[in-house]
């Protein structure tokens, strides 16, 4: 089935540099964005901005990432459902801000996950809300050409199995995702999001073509 959103949506988006100003703002204010307004995600709100400002100021496009990205041939609108809070987040988002300052082709927005549920409710991953997940939509319809997240498929497998071991606390688990990012300094989300740029760019090819017959 089509997955297709209101386009009203939109309104309701933010650049990466709105985004980076409302994470400022409530990390100032010891806020957090979403319903929960712990100590917790206040906490993780402020670290996850400076987090945010490092990944992107030491950030580095492969040569293929940029190529891809230039090679972009369809109209293509990405948003991003995250959470100030969420420690996933600050590790993906530069990335999908970078590679779509390489293409004109490619519109990036983001949105708030718990303002949004009706949105986010139609892309979870195994029934659940996580994040970050980014859409690519048809900017003309509002329909999804596909989707990637929450995380790289190496973070994934470290959570699956972190999982399993009954003496790692949560605490633990975030630690060692964050080493992961870390030490993989971006490269498969690059690698990733680069084999998904093409698959979605063809698929808006078709459709447009399906449109024109």
């Amino acid at each position: 089935m089509t997955k297709r959103i209101d386009p009203a949506m939109f309104k309701r988006t933010f650049s990466y540099n709105e985004y980076q100003e409302l994470i400022k703002e409530l990390a100032d204010k010891g806020l957090t964005s979403g319903p929960e307004q712990s100590e917790k995600f206040t906490h993780f709100t402020k670290l996850n901005f400076q987090r945010l400002k490092r990944v992107y100021k030491t950030l580095h496009l492969s040569e293929e990432t940029v190529e891809t990205a230039r090679n972009v041939q369809s109209e293509m609108l990405w948003v991003a459902i995250v959470e100030s809070w969420c420690g996933d987040v600050p590790q993906s988002l530069p990335f999908m801000e970078a590679i779509s300052q390489i293409s004109d082709k490619i519109n990036f927005r983001i949105i708030l996950r718990d303002e949004n549920p009706e949105i986010m409710d139609k892309f979870l991953t195994n029934g659940t809300r996580s994040i970050p997940k980014l859409i690519c939509f048809d900017p003309k319809t509002f329909e999804a050409a596909g989707t990637w997240g929450p995380r790289p498929e190496g973070a994934l497998a470290l959570v699956k199995t972190l999982l399993k071991d009954p003496e790692v606390t949560a605490d633990m688990r975030k630690e060692a995702i964050q080493r992961w990012y870390l030490q993989n300094r971006g490269e498969q989300i690059q690698s990733e999001l680069g084999s998904l740029i093409g698959e979605w760019d063809s698929k808006l090819i078709d459709q447009k073509l399906t449109e024109a017959d």
